[in-house]
């Protein structure tokens, strides 16, 4: 019995781990649901004496099973969203031009700690990182330096390092 516990708060454990990781949040509440509900059909179980011993370990591991099928296929997806920038919402600018910038269009995005920056082209990317305070101040910009950039989002983030580098293609 005690295994039998301890596979089930092995569960919840994906659960929460999948929540603090911000992995896709239907996934997450989908293995928590499925933990849970499998806690209650097999506390039943267990008190009616509808199940033995070797069924309720079944049923542990097939929840488990099923859970980390479910938490492999979510960190797939998180990881792929992670490779590559979100699309531009409607309403945004170049911070160097003001153009807006469209989904479609081949634009470059800057990471910083909080935010991401949308240009309209390359060159727009390469001046704002030779002077980001210009632009800071007279577009209210929050810009706390570079974390990664992406020139094309086909290829996804590059991770940009301490030390300033050239944007080469």
């Amino acid at each position: 019995m005690v295994v039998a516990r301890f596979i089930q708060v092995l569960g919840f454990f994906f659960a929460i781990l999948m929540l603090i990781k911000e992995f896709p949040i239907a996934h997450t509440f989908l293995v928590f649901a499925i933990n849970l509900v499998g806690f209650f059909v097999i506390l039943t179980g267990i008190l009616t004496r509808l199940f033995s011993l070797p069924e309720v370990l079944l049923m542990d591991a097939l929840i488990i099973g099923i859970s980390l099928v479910i938490f492999i296929r979510a960190y797939r997806i998180k990881r792929l969203k992670d490779k590559f920038p979100p699309p531009p919402k409607v309403d945004t600018r170049c911070p160097v031009c003001g153009a807006y910038i469209k989904p479609q269009s081949d634009y470059c995005v800057l990471m910083d700690s909080k935010t991401h920056l949308y240009f309209d082209s390359k060159e727009h990317l390469e001046a704002f990182l030779k002077d980001p305070q210009a632009y800071k101040i007279s577009k209210e910009i929050n810009y706390d330096g570079v974390k990664k950039i992406c020139l094309n989002k086909e290829e996804g983030w590059i991770e940009w390092g301490q030390n300033p580098q050239r944007i080469t293609l």
